[in-house]
C-alpha cells in the first residue's frame, strides 16, 4: 500500500472519532511547556499509548487567563500546528499535522483543537513539539510521553554517529558545515547535497512551503529548533538585521515578526537540487541531532545527522572567526 492510500484509509478511518473530540474520560491529559499567555494540553487515548498500535492525540489550544479557545491562528509553511514527534533517543521521528489526515474546519478553528492519529514504533520515551503562530509571533510548546511501560527507563542516548552522509531510498545526502565544526553563538551554514546513483538531484520540490524542514535538537533533548532553507529573502532580512542603527531588543523582535511574515507568505522555490543551505545558531555546546526533511521528485524523506558543536572561545584561530558571522539576539 502507497503512503499517501495509506493516509487516506486513517483519514477515512478517523475523521468520525476525531470530530468533537477533546479532552475525555479515558484519556491522559499533558500540559505542555514553558507555560506563559496561552496554555496548550495534549491528550492521548488511550491513556497509556501502546508500542504499534494507533494512539488518537489531541490538542487544545486556550487563552491561559480565562480559558478560553485561541482563536485568529495564522498559516505558517501551509499549517496551522505543526507537530514534532521524536524518540529520546533519536531513533523514531515525524512531522505531521491535523491536515494531513482530515480538512481543518472553521470549528476546529473556533474551538482551537488540533487532532491526529499517531502508531508510536517502539517502547520508551518521547518528546513531542508543537508550534504555532499567533499575532506574528512563533510560540513553541513541549510535552513528553512514556509509551509502554510506565517504568521504562529513560534512554541513554547511543554514541552518536557523526559522519557526514546518510542514504535514504535509493538517496544519499552529504551534509558540509562552514566552519568544519560549528560554534555555539554564531550562524553555521548546513549544506545539504543530494545524490541520487551517483548523480546530483535536481527535482526537488517544496515541502510544506520550504525546500528542506529541518527539526533539531540537543542529544539531552533540550534546544529544539525549527528552521527552512537559507533564501535570498531570509539572507536580506538577515542582512537588515545587522543595520547596528538597532537596538538588541528592537532587532531581535523585527526578526521574529520578519521571519514570521516569510513563513506566512506564498511559498516560492529557490532551489531544485542537489544543494539546499540553511544557516542555523547553536546556543549551547554538545552533540546535536538534526533532521532533514527533502522531497526530491516530490516524494518526502527524512535524512537523520548528527553534530558535534564546541563552545567559542577567544583563542579559536582565525579562520574559523571569519568564516562565522555573529549571531542575531533570539527572540
Amino acid at each position: 500500500m502507497t503512503r499517501r492510500r495509506a493516509r487516506a484509509l486513517l483519514a477515512g478511518l478517523f475523521a468520525t472519532a476525531l470530530l468533537g473530540c477533546g479532552e475525555q474520560q479515558g484519556e491522559h491529559v499533558i500540559e505542555g511547556r514553558p507555560g506563559g499567555p496561552y496554555r496548550m494540553t495534549l491528550a492521548t487515548s488511550p491513556a497509556a499509548p501502546r508500542p504499534g498500535e494507533l494512539t488518537e492525540l489531541h490538542w487544545r489550544l486556550t487563552h491561559a487567563n480565562d480559558g478560553s479557545p485561541l482563536t485568529g491562528l495564522q498559516v505558517a509553511h501551509e499549517r496551522v500546528v505543526h507537530n514534532f514527534i521524536v524518540a529520546r533517543d533519536f531513533s523514531a521521528f515525524a512531522h505531521i499535522h491535523h491536515e494531513d489526515f482530515r480538512p481543518l474546519t472553521d470549528e476546529d478553528l473556533r474551538a482551537a483543537r488540533f487532532m491526529l492519529p499517531y502508531t508510536f514504533p517502539h517502547a520508551g520515551h518521547y518528546r513531542l513539539v508543537s508550534d504555532f503562530t499567533h499575532r506574528d509571533r512563533n510560540w513553541v510548546k513541549h510535552f513528553d510521553l512514556v509509551v509502554g511501560s510506565a517504568s521504562v527507563a529513560p534512554p541513554v542516548p547511543p554514541v552518536a554517529d557523526l559522519t557526514r552522509q546518510r542514504a535514504v531510498d535509493g538517496y544519499t545526502a552529504t551534509l558540509e558545515t562552514s566552519p568544519a565544526t560549528p560554534v555555539t553563538g554564531y550562524e553555521t551554514e548546513l549544506v545539504v547535497n543530494l545524490a541520487r546513483d551517483g548523480l546530483p538531484v535536481t527535482d526537488l520540490a517544496l515541502h510544506l512551503g520550504s525546500e528542506t524542514h529541518v527539526a533539531v535538537w540537543r542529544e539531552d533533548g533540550a534546544h529544539f529548533g525549527h528552521t527552512h532553507s537559507y533564501t535570498p529573502r531570509v539572507a536580506a532580512m538577515i542582512a537588515a538585521m545587522h543595520d547596528r542603527a538597532l537596538d538588541a531588543e528592537t532587532r531581535a523582535r523585527t526578526m521574529a515578526e520578519m521571519m514570521v511574515k516569510l513563513a506566512c507568505m506564498k511559498a516560492e522555490q529557490v532551489f531544485n537540487g542537489p544543494k539546499v543551505p540553511v544557516h542555523y545558531v547553536f546556543p549551547e555546546p554538545g552533540v546535536y541531532h538534526l533532521f532533514f526533511e527533502l522531497a526530491p521528485g516530490g516524494v518526502t524523506r527524512v535524512f537523520h545527522f548528527a553534530l558535534a558543536v564546541e563552545a567559542y572561545h577567544t583563542g579559536m584561530d582565525t579562520e574559523v572567526r571569519s568564516i562565522v558571522a555573529p549571531a542575531l539576539p533570539q527572540p
